[in-house]
C-alpha cells in the first residue's frame, strides 16, 4: 500500500530501525534514533542497490516520489542513477571552480606569494584596479561567459591598432 503523509508523521522509533515500503523501490527507513530517511532500491548488473533522497521533512514524500521517478527513467536507459547523480556533482563542482571569482582568487593568492602588501605595492593597486573593474556579480556565471573564445581565423589585433600601423 503506498505510504501516506500521514503514515510517515506517525511512524514512531522502535529499537531497531526498520523500513516502510512507498512502491516501485522508494521507503522510508526509520532509525533507533528518530531520524526518517528516504531510500531507492534498485538493481544494477544483477545487484541490489540504493540510494538515499534525503531525509524527511526536508524531502517531501512528493519530491522523494518525483525522485524515484526519475531514478526509473535513468534505469530505463541503462544509466545506473548513483553514478549519474556523481557525475552532476562533479560537474557542479568543476563549474563552480571555473567562476570568474574563483579564478581571480586563485591567481590574487598566488600572486601574493611574490608581492608583498602595503600601501603602495604592486599588489594593494592589482586589488584596487580589480575591485573597480570587477562586474557586479563575479561569482555567478561561468568565466567563459565573460570572455567567449575566439573564433578561427578571428585577428588578434583590434583594427583601430592593425589601422594604424598600416598609416
Amino acid at each position: 500500500m503506498p505510504l501516506s503523509d500521514m503514515a510517515i508523521r506517525h511512524a514512531r522509533p522502535t529499537d531497531k530501525n526498520y523500513t516502510i515500503g512507498d512502491f516501485d523501490g522508494l521507503s522510508l527507513m526509520v532509525t533507533a534514533a528518530g531520524k526518517k530517511r528516504w531510500l531507492f532500491r534498485f538493481y544494477w548488473e544483477g545487484q541490489q542497490a540504493k540510494m538515499s533522497f534525503g531525509s524527511y521533512p526536508a524531502v517531501s514524500l512528493k519530491q522523494a516520489r518525483e525522485w524515484r521517478d526519475d531514478a526509473r527513467k535513468l534505469l530505463a536507459q541503462n544509466i545506473n542513477p548513483c553514478e549519474h547523480r556523481k557525475q552532476q556533482r562533479l560537474e557542479a563542482e568543476d563549474e563552480a571552480k571555473h567562476t570568474f571569482q574563483a579564478v581571480y582568487d586563485e591567481w590574487i593568492n598566488f600572486r601574493r606569494l611574490s608581492l608583498n602588501e602595503g600601501r603602495q605595492s604592486t599588489l594593494s593597486q592589482i586589488l584596487r584596479v580589480f575591485k573597480k573593474g570587477r562586474p557586479a556579480h563575479p561569482g555567478r556565471a561561468p568565466y567563459q561567459k565573460h570572455h567567449p573564445p575566439r573564433p578561427a581565423g578571428h585577428p588578434q589585433r583590434h583594427r583601430a591598432t592593425q589601422s594604424f600601423h598600416h598609416g
